[in-house]
């Protein structure tokens, strides 16, 4: 029978130990931001555990893309009084330092995922969902108490979280979370291409973002990926000696699918064979599957875990989280059909993803992935001509001496602000703005849902005055923001 306090399910781990061990754990993350509040699962976090500093025990936390996670491990009195004060500080923020640890924010400088795993998300969702990961918005000197308490409101309550306790429960324990049930989540549709793309950018690294099927009774889609990685790993950093950070994660969609992003970083000049080392074990793999020896050791993985875990309550806990993400719920796994599993099985789940697959590799190295079928795509999306519409060009001596100036153009039209620039012709429509910075230069950036950024500067293009003023008109004043003036 399902346990609750004050309408949490709580989740017992079995052992003997006579001190306590606890994970509190809600589903949101970054993800679940809008650009104009990026970063505040962050802050919240902050508030709250400083809220709790000064009790004696071990205790951290920590936000990513899905989730917001508290632990602490000390006596059963001592981390009692954690979780009722992490929860008294989740209801009422202590929003009064909220300059103060806008400071420890900037300092610390942290990331909810790796480089490579947000760029691949922002290409795939823009502005929006786990796509916010890519993107600093308005800093964390621009949010607001009323932001961080929103935010906590609507999260923070007690049928979006789950305890994990390991040792005696803390007599009498009370969670007071804010009350009310957990939003329903919407998942953004995704931007899609038509076969395999890959893109390109500054970070020393290559990647790839499959979507793969729900995970079924053998976890065939995770075992893929394990695959991957590991023989990537091999060929990156124990052969060629040239990656160490070699890693995966993944951003749950709709129906149980889930875009997985595998990745490699790159030492100093071994971008390009950390590129062909990459693509070479991934088109291999989906063509002639693994070797006898490396599914074997990921099936042994798999039955280590079964063996040294307590499987069900490792699957309660998923599927309590999946109920909140919206997920289809977990099957047990099959000991005899995993240990069937067969090379051509896990062959075929890449072949199928590799016809949507987004690639990742430095910016000089993106013709390693042409042999691959992979074309090169555009960090947000491009039309294919320019709409009619009113236009602005840069003055005249800008294009004159100015080359990029020469092909830019400014269009707008009824539903849409267009530029076009040398990537091509990017189009916001008016009702999908995520966002106006305000940057210390003058110029009014607007950026897209799709994940476009168009510039809107009156020394840039003539007639820029009358398009800043319909801005103003049209965009929410809430959207509004200036660019941060901290330094990380």
């Amino acid at each position: 029978m399902s346990e609750y306090i004050d309408g949490v399910r709580v989740l017992r781990h079995s052992g003997t130990q006579s001190h306590t061990d606890v994970t509190l754990t809600f589903a949101v993350g970054s993800r679940d931001e809008t650009l104009r509040t990026v970063g505040v699962a962050h802050v919240l976090e902050h508030l709250v555990m400083h809220a709790v500093r000064g009790l004696p025990i071990e205790m951290n936390a920590e936000v990513d893309l899905l989730t917001t996670t508290f632990v602490a491990s000390g006596s059963a009195a001592r981390v009692g009084e954690f979780l009722s004060g992490l929860c008294r500080a989740l209801a009422e923020p202590p929003v009064d330092r909220l300059a103060v640890e806008v400071g420890v924010l900037a300092a610390e400088d942290g990331q909810v995922a790796h480089p490579v795993v947000a760029q691949l998300l922002n290409v795939r969702y823009g502005a929006k969902g786990a796509g916010l990961a890519w993107l600093e918005g308005p800093g964390y000197d621009g949010l607001t108490p009323e932001h961080v308490i929103a935010f906590a409101r609507t999260w923070f309550v007690p049928s979006n979280a789950v305890l994990q306790v390991t040792g005696p429960l803390p007599d009498d324990l009370r969670l007071e979370l804010p009350s009310g049930s957990a939003p329903t989540r919407v998942h953004p549709a995704g931007r899609s291409f038509d076969g395999p793309t890959v893109v390109g950018y500054g970070m020393p690294a290559a990647g790839v973002l499959l979507t793969l099927p729900p995970d079924d009774a053998v976890r065939l889609s995770t075992l893929t990926i394990d695959v991957l990685r590991k023989r990537v790993e091999e060929e990156c950093r124990h052969v060629g000696g040239h990656s160490y950070d070699i890693g995966a994660d993944l951003h749950p969609g709709p129906g149980g699918s889930s875009d997985w992003v595998v990745y490699a970083e790159a030492r100093e000049g071994s971008e390009e064979a950390v590129a062909r080392a990459f693509v070479e074990a991934l088109t291999d793999l989906a063509e002639n599957g693994p070797t006898e020896a490396e599914l074997a050791y990921q099936i042994a993985r798999c039955q280590e875990r079964l063996d040294a875990d307590e499987p069900e309550l490792r699957r309660a806990f998923s599927n309590t989280m999946g109920r909140m993400f919206g997920e289809p719920e977990l099957e047990p796994v099959d000991r005899e059909r995993l240990a069937g599993l067969q090379p051509s099985d896990v062959a075929a789940v890449l072949k199928a993803a590799l016809p949507t697959a987004i690639g990742y590799a430095y910016e000089d190295n993106l013709e390693s992935w042409e042999p691959a079928g992979f074309r090169q795509g555009t960090l947000c999306p491009v039309i294919s001509e320019l709409p009619p519409g009113r236009t602005f060009k840069p003055p005249f001596t800008a294009r004159a001496f100015v080359k990029e100036a020469r092909s830019m153009l400014w269009v707008r039209t009824d539903t849409a602000l267009v530029l076009r620039d040398d990537d091509g012709v990017h189009e916001i429509r008016w009702d999908e703005i995520a966002g106006v910075m305000r940057t210390g230069d003058g110029t009014t950036i607007v950026l897209g849902l799709n994940g476009c950024a168009i510039p809107v500067d009156a020394d840039m293009f003539r007639g820029a005055g009358a398009l800043l003023s319909e801005l103003t008109d049209r965009v929410p004043q809430e959207l509004w923001f200036d660019e941060t003036k901290l330094d990380a």
